[in-house]
């Protein structure tokens, strides 16, 4: 364990390899991945062997790209037995992994969001003299705590069990395992001080935020959408990867109250609409007086197609659970909406909340559909004062959640881990570690 002094400067990433084990599918699309690491710190000279899994069907084997190597299990189809072939193919290839650590073949090993993925590959590090990160971009053990006991979607009982026994298993272990990494890479401050809680020591963990690549989230280089849907009326601009459970709900009350109101606003909703909220949309529309033409579904749609719905917004929204598996999020939504310049009504979140407390970009209200309908209301009765609010967005953004800024902290985070340190000192601090008091 080793406490990092992110003040000063780190040797280049220029010669180094790095294994990266994640439960990602390739090709990878979380822009935390495909940004931060494969673009920018990639950029910066960091070779990475990634071990994910396949998004498309193929056989066990290794993906070349420039300094990324890409080590995926077999996905073939068929029944039962074929799935639990796949299944050993991912187990030989991650103790292939292991012992390609264990020999001293990275010089820097890093697990994301596994309960239990992340021993092995921590002691095989530990033997071969090479530091250890486990990167947690959300609280694993509570989401998978939630999933069992208040599923989004229907699960079977044996689901249910299995959920249950993998979080109440995973809590014996999980925090124990995170006190003797060499460092803990975050989401967020409020994760930081909820693992405090657990005992892993505030030195130990470094805050990466999800961000933005501001090049591309550009309102200059956007052109506004033209969809007739859209003309003449207000716009209220929401991203979401799919829509559905509370959230969705009181984006669709807030739409309600601003109609009432007296604006004739629009909800853009750029996303995918989950297929059991298709069924009765109609209903929940009409139950709050929304006439259907009011709410646009785009489904997923290409990044530059997508910002053009949001440059076309008169104010975006951005509701968010309050609840312990949520709160610890730093929503990308919020930081792209900001980055294209546009004023944005966002619930009460420890993140959001200090976002837009420090950049002035918007406002925070309660989440209900009352609470963010006002809000809308607001900004849509005022429009110079939400373009006043929206133009604070992308400076702001640029000097604090930009992946250039994120890749500086990490590729700092990672050279002062891999500086020499003395026998002597890697000892204690390794003895520290192992003999932290149990939780």
């Amino acid at each position: 364990m080793m406490s990092i002094d992110h003040e000063t400067g780190g040797a280049s990433l220029a010669g180094r390899r790095m294994l990266f084990v994640a439960p990602d599918d390739y090709p990878a699309f979380r822009v935390d991945l495909t940004e931060l690491f494969s673009r920018h710190l990639v950029g910066r000279g960091l070779s990475i062997d990634w071990s994910l899994y396949r998004a498309d069907q193929g056989e066990a084997g290794v993906e070349v790209r420039g300094r990324e190597r890409f080590l995926l299990p077999a996905k073939l189809p068929g029944g039962r037995l074929r799935k639990l072939r796949n299944r050993l193919s991912t187990g030989a290839v991650r103790w292939g992994l292991v012992w390609r650590t264990l020999r001293g073949d990275y010089d820097l090993v890093q697990v994301r969001d596994y309960t239990f993925w992340g021993i092995p590959f921590l002691i095989a590090a530990r033997l071969a003299g090479k530091p250890f990160v486990y990167w947690m971009s959300y609280p694993v053990l509570d989401a998978r705590w939630l999933l069992a006991t208040k599923p989004f979607r229907p699960v079977s009982t044996l689901g249910r069990i299995a959920r249950l026994l993998h979080a109440g298993t995973g809590k014996l272990v999980f925090y124990r395992f995170l006190r003797r990494a060499d460092h803990v890479v975050v989401q967020s401050k409020r994760m930081r001080e909820r693992l405090e809680e657990h005992g892993v020591p505030r030195a130990l963990m470094t805050p990466v935020e999800m961000g933005v690549t501001t090049e591309r989230f550009n309102p200059d280089n956007v052109e506004r959408a033209r969809d007739p849907r859209l003309e003449g009326r207000k716009v209220i601009g929401y991203i979401c990867a799919e829509f559905f459970g509370e959230p969705f709900d009181v984006a669709l009350a807030a739409l309600a109250h601003a109609r009432a109101d007296g604006h004739d606003a629009v909800m853009v909703a750029v996303g995918t609409l989950a297929d059991h909220e298709r069924e009765v949309i109609a209903g929940k529309l009409a139950a709050l007086g929304i006439p259907e033409h009011a709410l646009v579904c785009t489904g997923r749609l290409p990044l530059p197609q997508a910002l053009s719905y949001i440059k076309a917004a008169d104010v975006c929204i951005s509701p968010f659970l309050l609840n312990k598996e949520q709160e610890v999020a730093t929503p990308t939504k919020l930081v792209e909406y900001l980055a294209m310049g546009r004023p944005v009504v966002a619930s009460v979140h420890y993140d959001q909340s200090e976002v837009l407390s420090s950049s002035g970009a918007g406002l925070v209200t309660a989440f209900s559909g009352r609470g963010m309908g006002e809000g809308i209301s607001r900004i849509l009765a005022d429009p110079q004062w939400g373009e006043e609010m929206g133009a604070k967005g992308p400076a702001w953004v640029k000097a604090n959640r930009d992946y250039v800024r994120l890749a500086e902290r990490v590729e700092r985070l990672f050279s002062s881990l891999l500086r020499p340190r003395r026998p002597e000192a890697a000892e204690r601090t390794i003895d520290a570690a192992m003999s932290h008091p149990a939780e």
